[in-house]
């Protein structure tokens, strides 16, 4: 390489600086729009200062903050220019070794320069296409069920002021049966309205014959007798029917989302659902989130690289001779995190088949050591992805390893 570029990284402009060898500037800062255009004038810029308009000559760098530096990567790969893709946390390490205050656009985009020219980092890693489009979609379905779930404690809160006895009426108010009850009714004076004949016929149906008249008679009396507010019902009515289309929906685009997700990691032939509390769609957001794990493979810390990716690598805190208590570093992926955590729960406190001596054995001994309820189960996910480095590694199934 001849040339370095810092590039600092904005939602509608970036600025760039061009440097040789030594970190200096070969021309004034320029401030291009995340445009085609200005991509336009960037290469413009770049080929006027370099040797024959050669752009393999050229390395560039920038931090991985936010969506925002997609693009221009691929551009730049395009235009053949090297690309480093550093890790926020490295660059700001070397920006607290300047003067507190000094941060400018151009003053980043030359910080970055700095940590080229020494080399003294290590790029983030660039997933291959499919596993990007695979965190793509685990990542909006992540999204969308947390977002159901929100709109469901909404729905909970409305039936709690207007219908209060509703929820003892069914096990759980977003089945089937229930669904189908408010998607016809879904304040007490309208629930009661229903012809019993035609409420049993409704609920037969929906839960295949599990329910019958006994259910609508028992559910049109809860309604004549509930002590639900009145005052603005209308209001709260249509609430909950826009709230209860909103789930609907919701639960329709993720079914459609697992669809694509099946279809995408079946064909990857992994084994990481053999370990207990690991369904498909967990499975899928950890190949998602972990990568490429190539660059972990021949790596003899490599599992322990998982579990700061995932940010349960314990991080402590100490000021001379205070030292704190290690807690999680939580500077990882949070949507690793939450799959690992949601796995380790049901793979050691979890019913039935979900339930591994293994894992159940470090969380009973961590609690029995009086840690809280997290940490322990911190400790079950800190092993758990020591077992995913080693499936991902020899391509085998799990097998519990009691000691």
């Amino acid at each position: 390489m001849k040339y370095y570029v810092g590039i600092d990284i904005g939602k509608s402009h970036h600025q760039a600086i061009l440097c040789d060898m030594e970190a200096k500037p070969l021309a004034e800062s320029l401030k291009f729009s995340a445009t085609s255009e200005g991509f336009e004038q960037f290469f413009s810029y770049l080929r006027k200062h370099v040797s024959d308009g050669d752009l393999s000559l050229v390395q560039a760098g920038f931090e991985a903050t936010g969506p925002y530096w997609l693009t221009l990567y691929e551009q730049l790969i395009k235009q053949k220019v090297k690309v480093s893709v550093l890790n926020p946390m490295q660059v700001k390490a070397y920006r607290n070794e300047g003067i507190r205050g000094t941060k400018t656009d151009r003053i980043d985009a030359l910080l970055i320069v700095k940590v080229l020219r020494f080399g003294d980092y290590k790029e983030s890693s660039i997933p291959t296409e499919d596993l990007f489009a695979l965190r793509q979609l685990t990542r909006l379905r992540s999204d969308l069920v947390q977002t159901g779930t929100r709109t469901k404690l909404k729905i909970i809160g409305i039936l709690d002021q207007v219908f209060p006895e509703y929820q003892k009426l069914f096990s759980d108010i977003f089945g089937t049966s229930s669904q189908a009850l408010l998607a016809k009714a879904v304040i007490p004076e309208a629930i009661e309205a229903i012809p019993t004949k035609q409420l049993t016929a409704l609920l037969k149906k929906a839960s295949r014959g599990r329910l019958g008249e006994k259910q609508a008679k028992a559910i049109k009396n809860k309604a004549q007798t509930s002590i639900g507010i009145t005052m603005g019902i209308d209001a709260f009515s249509l609430s909950l029917e826009i709230l209860l289309a909103q789930v609907r929906h919701l639960e329709q685009q993720v079914t459609k989302l697992d669809k694509e997700i099946a279809k995408r990691t079946t064909k990857r032939e992994e084994t990481l659902t053999s370990i207990p509390g690991i369904g498909a769609t967990q499975e899928a957001i950890i190949l998602a989130e972990i990568g490429n794990f190539e660059r972990f493979k021949n790596d003899k810390n490599g599992a322990e690289k998982l579990v700061a990716i995932a940010g349960l690598d314990p991080k402590i805190k100490e000021s001379g001779k205070y030292i704190g208590k290690a807690k999680m570093s939580k500077r990882g992926s949070s949507y690793l995190r939450k799959a690992i955590r949601q796995a380790a729960f049901m793979a050691a406190v979890g019913n039935g088949k979900s339930k591994d001596p293994m894992f159940s054995k470090i969380y009973e001994k961590k609690i029995s050591e009086g840690k809280p309820f997290e940490i322990a189960l911190s400790h079950v996910g800190n092993k758990m992805l020591h077992v995913i480095y080693s499936l991902m590694k020899s391509k085998k199934e799990y097998k519990p390893n009691i000691t």
